[in-house]
């Protein structure tokens, strides 16, 4: 069994805020998860076009691809991280 796990990081103060995150989705294998890894990122980066965001796809210690996604909700918000990444459970 995978779970995609998504992370919310605040750029203010974490003692503040506590990461966030969202409900798991689950998936049988991991090419199902980098899947449904794929279909977030190609939705993420058509946003590149026309907002103030940052895709990105990096790797793990163990060579396994994440998303990190950074955005600002409202000019006057501090800045948020999204995480999105296949874990075996």
């Amino acid at each position: 069994m995978w779970v995609l796990i998504t992370v919310i990081i605040s750029s203010s103060s974490t003692e503040v805020n506590a990461p966030a995150y969202l409900r798991p989705i689950l998936h049988d294998t991991i090419e199902k998860c980098e899947l449904d890894l794929d279909r977030i990122h190609s939705d993420l980066i058509k946003l590149e076009y026309n907002y103030p965001v940052e895709v990105k796809v990096e790797y793990d210690e163990d060579n396994k691809k994440y998303l990190k996604y950074t955005y600002k909700t409202d000019y006057t918000k501090p800045e948020e991280t999204k995480y999105y990444h296949c874990k075996k459970i």
